[in-house]
């Protein structure tokens, strides 16, 4: 199939020469038409609606065309041999000559008249509009003929001046030919490239859609459209910003200042919790594109040596921080002055103690409220690190910055990390599960880093350090999943509190949250049992008994005792008569 080309020729010689050569071309199917500037706008847009594939013109015409169509304009140059010959035709002429055009024709005529030792005064001109200016200042300098394009010597003729039009000889014409077959060879392949990957995309499962700066949706695969069935058939004029309302321009500005770096969040789709990518495709200011990769929290679990999360805080005040025990009244009115200022802030304790929370709390009490809440999670050293910590650091909107892992990092890089505190934009906080002074002796800390938040460390205790709120956490996950799950649970009953109170949480909070969805979601009565513990593993081989000798003797015969209930599945007979006592002296033993 040949190509459908459209030639519009400026001047009449043009599209003669055009129509020529045009016989010889058999790879082309070429259509040649007169048109000058403005004139040429509704021919090529006529055109484009048969399907043409290419267009070609020249000069100011070409440049034009490009503002006002999406095919391919291919622009006939202005060769060397088309400046001699103009030269050779005028060398001998008397008149008083004079050159406007663009940089690159007044530069070829330069070079090849000082080859030439014809001296012609010339105006370099960088748009069209300057062209009336030029031809009166050069008639006031005395030319009397103008060389330039049609344009040029339209406005010439318009001012009384003679004007010599550089024209286009076969070998430039022919030249553009070449050019449209290697631009439409070119497109052709990128095309189908384009296709192969559309394909993919549309037959993989990934929820993936690309959009520009104003939000508008330019791709969306199957995927991603049946998570939002109003876009099946209208997905091109749909706005990113009517499926994630909480995603603006800041997001954008922030993904495109740490591109290649995505940055992810959660959100609520179709009453399913999913997680989301944002990501830039290119940093072009002019012209930037975004992807969203959208997926359920199960997906998506990639590593990257960077991860940046913008965090929605699961709580927004210190208030809503439950227990009466002294540990935990410390750690909010540790908290509490923390938010009073801006200084970096480090939490640390063991995992599921509760940092994120806590520095979520911190985010949302500051003083100065606003700005994104990010979490940014380093598990390797990477060249770009610092550019990328920079960007984060210095984002203009403020906010907070929860810094979790520098201590992975060499010392050198963390006392980089520290010089760009001094320049922080967002207020950083620091998490650790192991105390600062230690990593600091142990010389997995920075000391430079250690000083930046010396002050300002708070420490999260773990869950056996305040069993006595135990039974307020629980009961407030049974509140939160009685209604995700639609339970009617109203407590815990009291052989499975003890179990509870028992355990070892080397998770802490986090770890009693899970348990408690899991013994939610099965159970059958009123009060959480054993039963349903044992039934979702957490009475199973993982709590093998772990004497602590550091116990008094008491304490350490009741591990025993409860150890040997469980195996007996709570036969107190059974039990009693394996340990060698009788079923009064053993619940005596674990009052």
């Amino acid at each position: 199939m040949n190509i459908k080309t459209l030639l519009i020729a400026p001047y009449p010689g043009l599209k003669e020469l055009a129509s020529t050569l045009a016989k010889e071309q058999q790879e082309l199917d070429l259509t040649v038409v007169q048109g000058d500037l403005q004139e040429a706008i509704p021919i090529v847009k006529q055109y484009e609606k048969e399907g043409f594939d290419l267009v070609i013109s020249r000069g100011g015409t070409a440049q034009l065309l490009r503002q006002y169509t999406s095919l391919p304009v291919i622009e006939i140059q202005v060769s060397g041999y088309d400046i001699l010959r103009i030269l050779t035709l005028v060398k001998d002429y008397h008149a008083h000559h004079w050159i406007i055009g663009f940089t690159n024709i007044c530069q070829g005529f330069v070079s090849v008249s000082n080859l030439l030792d014809i001296q012609i005064p010339y105006t370099i001109i960088h748009d069209q509009k300057e062209v009336d200016e030029a031809v009166k200042e050069a008639k006031a300098a005395g030319a009397q003929t103008i060389i330039g394009d049609t344009v040029t010597c339209r406005t010439a003729e318009a001012h009384g001046l003679q004007s010599i039009l550089i024209t286009s000889g076969k070998e430039s014409v022919i030249e553009a030919f070449e050019q449209a077959k290697q631009t439409y060879q070119m497109l052709k392949n990128t095309a189908k490239e384009v296709k192969r990957y559309k394909q993919l995309l549309h037959q993989s499962r990934v929820a993936i859609a690309v959009y520009n700066e104003q939000g508008t949706i330019e791709y969306a695969s199957p995927a991603f459209q049946n998570r939002f069935n109003w876009m099946k058939n209208n997905s091109n004029e749909s706005s990113i910003y009517a499926c994630f309302p909480f995603l603006d321009h800041e997001y954008n500005e922030l993904c495109r200042a740490i591109a290649p770096v995505e940055i992810q969040s959660t959100c609520i789709v179709n009453d399913k919790r999913m997680h989301l990518r944002q990501g830039c495709l290119n940093k072009d200011p002019l012209e930037p594109h975004y992807y969203i990769r959208l997926a359920e929290s199960t997906e998506l679990q990639e590593e990257h040596d960077l991860t940046v999360s913008a965090v929605q805080p699961t709580m927004r005040s210190f208030s809503q921080i439950i227990g009466n025990s002294e540990s935990i009244h410390r750690v909010i009115e540790q908290g509490k002055r923390a938010a009073m200022h801006r200084e970096p802030v480090a939490l640390y304790g063991e995992q599921g103690s509760g940092k994120k929370t806590l520095a979520g709390i911190i985010h949302c009490e500051g003083k100065q409220t606003g700005g994104m809440l990010l979490h940014v999670r380093i598990t390797a050293d990477d060249d770009q690190l610092i550019d990328h910590l920079h960007s984060i650091f210095t984002y203009r909107e403020g906010g907070t910055c929860v810094l979790q892992g520098v201590e992975l990092l060499p010392l050198l890089r963390q006392d980089e990390i520290s010089q760009l505190i001094a320049t922080a934009v967002v207020r950083i906080i620091f998490l650790f599960e192991n105390d600062p002074p230690h990593l600091a002796r142990q010389k997995q800390l920075s000391h430079h880093l250690f000083k930046q938040f010396k002050a300002n460390q708070i420490r999260l205790p773990s869950l056996s350090e305040y069993t006595e709120d135990l039974e307020k956490y629980a009961r407030k996950f049974i509140a939160q999943y009685n209604v995700k799950y639609g339970k009617q649970v109203v407590g815990i009953d009291e052989v499975a509190l003890k179990w509870l109170h028992r355990h070892h949480w080397k998770g802490n909070l986090q770890e009693l949250n899970k348990v408690m969805e899991q013994a939610i979601q099965i159970a059958r009565h009123e009060y959480i049992q054993v039963e349903d513990l044992k039934t979702i593993g957490f009475l199973g081989s993982g709590n093998d008994l772990c004497l602590d000798l550091h116990k008094p003797l008491a304490e350490i015969e009741k591990e025993i005792i409860w150890k040997v209930l469980e195996e007996e599945n709570m036969n107190q007979t059974r039990a009693a008569k394996r340990l060698g006592i009788n079923r009064s002296t053993l619940w005596r033993k674990l009052k």
